[in-house]
C-alpha cells in the first residue's frame, strides 16, 4: 500500500522578481507566475490520470492559495489549509532584499557557522528543517495508501527533499525548487523514492526562471 506526496511550489511572485525575502509576508503573483499557474493546472489534468489525488493541503500564504485555486478546480477536491506548510519565517528581517541580508546581517555566512541562529522573532534553519520534514511526514502518516498534494514553498520542498532523498539539511540548496515545480514522492516498505523531482517541463522555456 504505497503512499504518495505530490509537492508543488507556488508561482513566481513580485517579491521573487525583486529578490525580496517573503517568508511569512506575502506578495502577489507576477504575470509570469500567473502564466506558470495556468500551465501547471493544465499539467495536472494529465498528471492525475497516473496519480489520482485524494487530498489537497495548502500553505496559509496567499501566494500558495492562489496557486492552488485553479488546480482545486481541475481536481474537484477542496484544499485544506495546513499551517506547518508555511515558508521559513525570518521574523523582524522579513521584507528585506537578499543582497541587504547578505551585506548587512552577513546572514548566509552566519547560518553556515551556526544553523541554530534565528533572527529576532524568526526561526533558525535547524528549526525550520525539522518543521519542513515533519509537516510532510505528518501528512503522509495521516493518509496511508493515498495520494496527497501539498501546495507549499521552495524552502519547505528543498529542506524536505534534502532529508528524504539527500544527505541532510546542509545540502538543501541542491534540492531548491523552481516556481511551480512538481515533485512526486512515493513511500513503500523500502522508504521514500522520488518518482518525479522538481519537474518544470510543463512550463516551457518562456515560463522558467531566468
Amino acid at each position: 500500500m504505497n503512499t504518495r506526496l505530490i509537492l508543488l511550489r507556488h508561482g513566481e511572485t513580485e517579491a521573487n522578481v525583486a529578490q525580496i525575502w517573503q517568508g511569512s509576508l506575502d506578495a502577489p503573483l507576477s504575470p509570469k507566475g500567473q502564466a506558470q499557474v495556468a500551465a501547471t493546472a493544465d499539467r495536472f489534468q494529465e498528471l492525475v490520470k497516473t496519480f489520482p489525488v485524494d487530498r489537497i493541503y495548502v500553505s496559509p500564504a496567499g501566494r500558495a492559495q492562489r496557486t492552488a485555486a485553479p488546480i482545486v478546480d481541475v481536481l474537484g477536491h477542496p484544499a485544506q489549509v495546513h499551517d506547518p506548510l508555511r515558508e521559513f519565517d525570518l521574523g523582524d528581517w522579513e521584507g528585506r532584499s537578499f543582497q541587504d541580508l547578505r551585506e548587512t546581517e552577513d546572514l548566509w555566512a552566519r547560518w553556515d557557522r551556526d544553523p541554530t541562529f534565528s533572527p529576532p522573532n524568526g526561526e533558525s534553519p535547524a528549526t525550520f528543517h525539522r518543521r519542513a520534514v515533519g509537516a510532510l511526514t505528518e501528512l503522509a502518516d495521516a493518509h496511508p495508501g493515498e495520494t496527497v498534494l501539498a501546495v507549499t514553498h521552495g524552502g519547505i520542498i528543498a529542506n524536505a527533499l534534502s532529508e528524504i532523498l539527500g544527505d541532510g539539511p546542509h545540502e538543501w540548496d541542491r534540492w531548491e525548487a523552481h516556481n511551480c515545480a512538481i515533485t512526486v514522492l512515493e513511500r513503500n516498505g523500502d522508504g521514500w523514492h522520488g518518482v518525479l523531482v522538481n519537474d518544470i517541463d510543463h512550463l516551457g522555456e518562456a515560463l522558467r526562471e531566468s
